[in-house]
């Protein structure tokens, strides 16, 4: 489960999605082609990544090209390893990350475990000079959901949420031109707080597949563990005190990842700012809604309604227009308040 957020609504897996059957050569970044016609990796963004669809749109279009690919990548990745299937068995999904790491490792020079999606990712690294660690790093972070265990410390958690969402923060950094340490930073660091936000909204359907990502020692700070959280669940009722308690412990932590990323968002092209402002807006709308809702995590799936993201679609366009005018942006004192 990475931050390519997770659909469980009985759509078909991208996994299953068929690759168009040979690469056309189309415009892509100024100057150099992308492989292959998009319109399947386009499908797979608006089913299976819905947020993410929703801000990516605010993209101009040669930046969104290489991005819906590298989505595509990423997405098909991490549903190969949580969703593996009767005819996907483990041994078969831990032989694909292997050959796409030999993949990286030889910088693309042989054919892709999929093609053409590897011949257009090869194109995306050369042009926008992505090193393969990042790939490597990502394949690293889903080897841990090939054999669930539970995370003992948050130091583990946020091993494990850097391998699997930071690399995809970083990866799209270098596609969007920012690429101080500042900014790859601050764009790992929001990879960790939208993989945290997933943890959280998602800690009942993941106990149903038997796994917990929630650090044992936090768990045991607040009197809880996964036998306790199993005991709520058989008793279908909402979160008892010290879950709560847990919860706003670690809601709290995922904010201070988001405000540790939003002044990141200022050192991004003109043109990228609001939709990865977007994007981080909506996912830390869903935090509030987790609160909103007593953080009951256990029964319900918190997910942020239409009226909701266009609301922070607005705000959005207000904070990026208010900086693109030239105006003083206390970035600061507005995460504090909450308002960026």
């Amino acid at each position: 489960m990475s931050f390519v957020e997770t659909a469980r609504n009985g759509t078909q897996s991208p996994g299953h999605i068929k690759e168009e059957p040979g690469p056309v050569r189309e415009a892509g970044r100024p100057g150099s082609p992308v492989a292959g016609n998009l319109a399947w990796e386009e499908q797979l963004l608006a089913t299976h990544g819905r947020t993410f669809h929703f801000a990516a749109r605010f993209f101009p279009p040669t930046l969104r090209r290489p991005i819906t690919t590298l989505y595509a990548f990423f997405r098909i990745l991490d549903d190969l390893v949580d969703e593996p299937g009767e005819h996907n068995q483990s041994e078969r999904v831990r032989e694909e990350l292997c050959a796409w790491h030999a993949w990286f490792t030889m910088h693309g020079s042989s054919p892709a475990p999929r093609e053409p999606l590897g011949e257009r990712l090869a194109v995306i690294m050369a042009d926008y000079h992505i090193p393969p660690g990042i790939f490597l790093d990502f394949l690293a972070g889903l080897t841990i959901d090939l054999e669930p265990r539970e995370m003992l410390t948050f130091a583990e958690m946020e091993r494990y949420c850097y391998g699997v969402a930071g690399t995809v923060g970083r990866a799209l950094a270098h596609v969007m031109g920012a690429t101080s340490d500042q900014a790859l930073h601050a764009a790992e660091s929001l990879g960790i707080a939208m993989q945290l936000t997933n943890i959280l909204r998602d800690v009942g359907s993941d106990l149903a597949v038997g796994r917990l990502y929630l650090p044992r020692d936090d768990l045991a700070r607040f009197g809880s563990s996964r036998a306790h959280l199993c005991q709520l669940i058989r008793a279908q009722r909402g979160p008892d005190a010290r879950f709560r308690a847990f919860m706003r412990y670690q809601t709290a932590r995922a904010s201070d990842y988001y405000a540790q990323s939003m002044p990141g968002i200022w050192l991004l092209p003109p043109q990228c700012r609001l939709p990865v402002l977007l994007a981080a807006r909506l996912y830390r709308r869903i935090l509030t809604v987790i609160a909103r809702r007593d953080y009951d995590v256990l029964r319900l799936r918190a997910a942020t309604s239409f009226p909701e993201k266009i609301g922070e679609a607005m705000i959005a366009f207000m904070l990026d227009r208010l900086w693109r005018g030239g105006e003083i942006f206390p970035c600061r004192e507005m995460e504090v308040r909450g308002e960026v």
